[in-house]
């Protein structure tokens, strides 16, 4: 089988169960890198390093930035590959940095509104910046806006987006989130990216060997690691 396929021929499955997934996920606001708190699955922390070793990206933009830690994680990784690549991390409140984040001459972070991408990363910032492109959404807010924004805006032949937390299993695992709307969003995320890329055929293709590594759409990210094509 074809390492790219379209979303067409993948099945919304994964191999881990969901009981599984409440136990893997449960302990996630303890994760640190160098301090700081990342919010990774294990099975990201496992292939996004492989995908920036390959891809190379000269670009990395990544919507949710939280305290920093995943921008500093992968600044570390393009040093470590010796990619003369920069972060851009998107966050609507940035009061919540890290102070080792803020001191990162790789990274720079962006305080706007996802819900308001034209505004946050406008298109004459967008034709500034060198490809490839990785793209990492891990916001939950507007899975249809997000992928219309890149496409209308630069997105290149071989650059990659992953649309993050788009397991519907892990988030039936967590069916007693606190925050109802945030669960909401996140059912939905799979369903909503699939009909869009199906209205987009030939457009993006599904990578099976960074999903599959460690068996059927054994991450959070369900069919959503995506290159251009």
């Amino acid at each position: 089988m074809s390492r790219f396929i379209p979303i067409s021929q993948r099945e919304e499955r994964c191999d881990i169960s969901k009981s599984v997934w409440r136990t893997i996920t449960e302990n996630y606001l303890q994760q640190t890198w160098k301090g700081i708190q990342i919010e990774k699955g294990p099975m990201q922390l496992a292939v996004y390093p492989m995908l920036v070793s390959e891809l190379k990206p000269q670009t990395i933009i990544e919507l949710g930035a939280l305290k920093g830690g995943s921008a500093v994680w992968l600044a570390d990784h393009l040093e470590l590959f010796g990619i003369s690549g920069k972060v851009y991390s998107v966050d609507i409140n940035l009061s919540n940095l890290d102070e080792k984040a803020k001191a990162y001459s790789r990274i720079n972070f962006i305080e706007g509104d996802c819900y308001q991408l034209g505004k946050t990363l406008p298109p004459s910032l967008m034709l500034q910046l060198p490809h490839p492109w990785l793209i990492i959404e891990d916001v939950h807010t507007d899975v249809v806006q997000v992928m219309e924004h890149f496409n209308s805006n630069g997105i290149e032949t071989g650059d990659y987006i992953i649309i993050e937390d788009t397991n519907k299993i892990f988030w039936e695992a967590w069916s007693d989130w606190d925050d109802e709307e945030l669960f909401l969003r996140g059912i939905r995320k799979h369903g909503d990216l699939k009909q869009w890329l199906l209205n987009h055929p030939d457009e993006y293709l599904v990578d099976t060997l960074y999903l599959d590594l460690f068996g059927y759409n054994c991450s959070k990210n369900w069919n959503s690691i995506l290159k251009k094509v």
